[in-house]
């Protein structure tokens, strides 16, 4: 581990612990002053289901069909019974969501609608993680801590600011409340699992309670060992992708009347020998020992009052840091990257009832970030990761007017002023604003039918990496490298989406209490101004570089479309559930012709599931089709389709001596098929069988 983290595993054991114990003994110790009231504190601090409620579209609580985006929620339930080993296990089954980096998970890079991670805003309860550096995944954290997973995809600028050009994904932690039974006032959770394709061992421990009437506390921690590199389908194996990972979360509501504050501390550390682009295969030469951490800190107020429709209140302060070390092997260079992102959103909301027909809910707010970087290289700056300071400020207004009960249009209007700067460099700030629209709408056709459509604009403001980023990109021989030249003046990348959907959501309807549901949407997005990685590598001096080797800067090249659509359609009842999803994204370069290279192919998935409620047994299966992938663009590598097949089963006893026990077995790619996605350089897993078990108590 690194030296900043070299003593963390024991001594967040230790610290744990102690916290757990400590925290037992004071909720016993006023469980006796508290029983009376249990059921009323209980009930008062108990969390809705949210299964099939979002905020990520509006920032205001809405039913998933409610909303005119499209819109996907993965649960508690789903994230277990899947045993994801991380983000892209999560978001492997959605429409028009691929993993690109390959298998080693800190190279895992999420794709939506043809647009890659880096035009993805991710969030963690609320807070943005903005941490970018090329061929590494954003975002780190161990998905045994999640509650629920929305993806929300298109163009959503207008409500979360700079990056959100692909899409959002946001992901939300697990309350005390989420795991507390009824008439429990405290409890604890042990758990422990094992992957066979990289021999990963899994165990974990949660505590969590209710003290008096306001307050209730969950604290988690979880270690995984993966012991072997990551097998394939054709039993060779992927190279130095062992690691070992360390993750807590300690989680705390107090709510004194309708008020209610939130503080959580996440973290999370993984150590292991990988190259230094963990998406490509390792070399002598670029095998380093890397240490990874990720901190998250969030601060959230919330004013809920069902008397006062004008107020209703929430500011959320948060703030997350990425330190990466990584010590070269073969010659023990040292390479250390820092990032940080410090911010603030306040928005408050105002229901109106205007008359018998007619009501809105006006939200309106300002964000505030702050990002940071800096690296080093041996204890020296290191130009090839400046250091650097970003600021964004955002305003926006948005009014979600419902007609007869029937008819919703949500209009929105947000304005953004971003600037950067960095240290060093001749040239070194970037300054620009953006004010984005949007407008969805949603007509009830009838109760089970309703049509949606929408227009939404998005931006993404230049990273600090595109703007200045100045040294070596890569050597080419002696006297000969070549060199990142900085871009100060580029311009923010814009989109301009359209959307038009239908949905059809029925109850009883061949049994009692059964569902069905299905949707379709067709979406036509533009996107100007798009930054590409520009490598212009000769044997000749050019202006940024007096020797050979060309070089390599940021520039704006090219407008691109982007279009295509999803199907989604599920059956669910008592015993059984099926379904299906279709998916299909076309790219063109609207520029200099041709297709884009990030599109993925077309993606089938096929579901089917039996549950056997008096033996609290269910049995799923899931299958992946995937197309080949031919519209590349000239010079690119084609890749063909696959077909993958999934089982899970899950046994969770409601009664008896076994209440508490969950069991959990599942295999992945059954056939155990040899393959590798579009744009990976590196094949994926093999047949992986998983078991879990946990007990609550």
């Amino acid at each position: 581990m690194s030296p900043r983290c070299k003593h963390y595993p024991a001594a967040l054991n230790i610290f744990y612990f102690a916290i757990i114990m400590a925290v037992s003994m004071l909720s016993n110790a006023v469980h006796a002053q508290t029983t009376s009231a249990g059921t009323k504190s209980e009930s008062r601090l108990a969390s809705a289901d949210l299964k099939e409620i979002t905020v990520t579209a509006t920032r205001t609580s809405r039913k998933v069909s409610e909303v005119p985006e499209s819109v996907s929620v993965v649960d508690t339930e789903q994230i277990r019974t899947r045993q994801a080993a991380d983000i892209g296990d999560v978001l492997r089954y959605l429409p028009n969501v691929e993993l690109g980096g390959g298998p080693r998970n800190l190279g895992l890079s999420p794709v939506m609608r043809g647009m890659g991670d880096d035009r993805i805003l991710f969030l963690l309860d609320g807070a943005r993680q903005d941490f970018n550096r090329g061929h590494n995944a954003r975002i780190f954290t161990d998905p045994s801590l999640l509650k629920r997973v929305d993806v929300m995809r298109g163009p959503a600028s207008t409500v979360w600011g700079s990056g959100a050009l692909g899409g959002v994904i946001s992901l939300t932690t697990l309350d005390a409340t989420d795991l507390l039974r009824s008439g429990e006032r405290f409890g604890m959770k042990v758990r422990g699992g094992f992957q066979s394709m990289n021999e990963q061992y899994i165990p974990g421990i949660s505590a969590y309670g209710l003290v008096g009437e306001q307050f209730d506390y969950l604290l988690d921690f979880s270690y995984r060992n993966a012991a072997d590199d990551i097998r394939h389908g054709d039993g060779s194996k992927l190279q130095n992708s062992r690691f070992e990972s360390y993750a807590s979360l300690a989680k705390f509501n107090w709510t004194p009347g309708d008020h209610r504050f939130t503080f959580s501390a996440q973290t999370f550390d993984q150590a292991g020998k990988v190259p230094s682009n963990p998406q490509a295969a390792s070399t002598a030469n670029t095998l380093v020992d890397r240490d990874t951490e990720q901190r998250n800190y969030t601060l959230r107020y919330r004013y809920e009052n069902v008397d006062n429709a004008w107020l209703n209140p929430e500011v959320l302060v948060y703030h997350n840091t990425t330190y990466s070390l990584e010590k070269r092997l073969f010659d023990r260079r040292r390479d250390e990257t820092d990032f940080s992102t410090t911010g603030i959103n306040a928005r408050n909301s105002s229901r109106l009832e205007l008359n018998s027909f007619t009501t809105q809910l006006i939200t309106y707010g300002v964000d505030y970030f702050h990002n940071e970087a800096k690296g080093k290289r041996n204890g020296a700056t290191r130009p090839e990761f400046p250091r650097g300071e970003a600021d964004v400020v955002g305003l926006y207004l948005q009014d979600e007017i419902t007609l007869w009960e029937r008819l919703s249009l949500i209009p929105g209007i947000r304005w953004d002023y971003f600037s950067s700067k960095a240290d060093g460099i001749s040239v070194s700030s970037n300054q620009n604003d953006r004010v984005n629209f949007k407008l969805g709408g949603l007509l009830k056709v009838t109760e089970w039918f309703s049509i949606t459509g929408g227009y939404s604009e998005a931006f993404r403001a230049p990273t600090l990496g595109e703007l200045f980023t100045t040294g070596t990109h890569f050597t080419c021989g002696p006297r000969c490298s070549n060199l990142f030249t900085p871009n100060p003046d580029l311009k923010p990348e814009t989109a301009f989406n359209k959307e038009i959907g239908a949905r059809i959501q029925k109850s009883n309807l061949l049994f009692e209490n059964d569902q069905l549901t299905m949707r379709g949407t067709y979406f036509h997005n533009k996107v100007k101004n798009f930054v590409d990685l520009m490598v212009d590598f000769v044997f000749r001096p050019v202006p940024g570089n007096p020797g050979r080797g060309g070089t390599t800067t940021s520039d704006n090249v090219h407008d691109a479309l982007l279009k295509g659509f999803e199907i989604e359609t599920s059956y669910a009842a008592k015993y059984s559930y099926t379904g299906f999803s279709y998916a299909q994204t076309r790219g063109h370069n609207r520029t200099s012709g041709g297709v884009l290279s990030n599109v993925q192919p077309d993606k089938w998935i096929v579901m089917a599931g039996l549950n056997w409620p008096t033996h609290d047994l269910s049995l799923g299966w899931r299958s992946s089709i995937v197309s080949a992938q031919h519209r590349v663009p000239t010079g690119g590598t084609p890749t063909p389709g696959y077909t993958l097949h999934d089982l899970t089963l899950t046994w969770l006893p409601q009664n008896g001596p076994a209440k508490g026990l969950r069991f959990d077995f599942g295999i992945d790619n059954l056939t155990d098929k040899d393959y590798r996605r579009h744009l990976n350089v590196l094949k994926d897993p093999g047949r992986n069988y998983k078991l879990a078990v946990s007990y609550q108590f």
